[in-house]
């Protein structure tokens, strides 16, 4: 067999580092553009707020979709009184329903600097902030809780 001349080499390489950074720019394109849309895709529906006792703060209590890929969460944002939510995740508080257990959430406020977040035991929780803003959080999670009519 006779070897291969070296042009041919030196082309088949071109190819192939050609082909790869080709295949990384997709890669790198298609990740930047699930990073930037992927927020576009999800929605926020509130489904309680709760305010401090002075009014200067409130915890946003809401459902989150971000389409048929991915479950419904529950969440919380403790945002200024006068902010709006936005379609952003929950800076406090994320969980969802662990296929089928309560996905609901009370808050009680114990003063303008501290607040208990109350949800049932059965939720998978995958974000819970001990404090945000000078304010203290507390969680308690409690297998016979159905809902924000009860108090912690």
């Amino acid at each position: 067999m006779m070897p291969m001349p070296l042009f041919l080499k030196n082309l088949l390489l071109a190819l192939l580092l050609l082909a790869g950074v080709l295949l990384g720019l997709l890669v790198a394109g298609s990740a930047l553009a699930l990073w930037a849309f992927g927020e576009a895709m999800c929605g926020n529906e509130v489904m309680a707020e709760y305010p401090s006792p002075g009014n200067q703060h409130r915890v946003v209590v809401f459902q989150r979709d971000c389409g048929a890929t991915t479950g419904f969460s529950t969440q919380a944002s403790l945002l200024d009184a006068d902010e709006a939510l936005g379609n952003e995740g929950g800076n406090l508080f994320v969980s969802d329903t662990n296929h089928g257990a309560a996905p609901a959430v009370s808050v009680v406020w114990m003063g303008e600097r501290a607040l208990v977040l109350r949800h049932h035991a059965a939720a998978r929780v995958f974000k819970s902030v001990p404090k945000r803003d000078g304010v203290r959080i507390s969680y308690e999670a409690d297998a016979g809780f159905s809902g924000p009519g009860e108090a912690p």
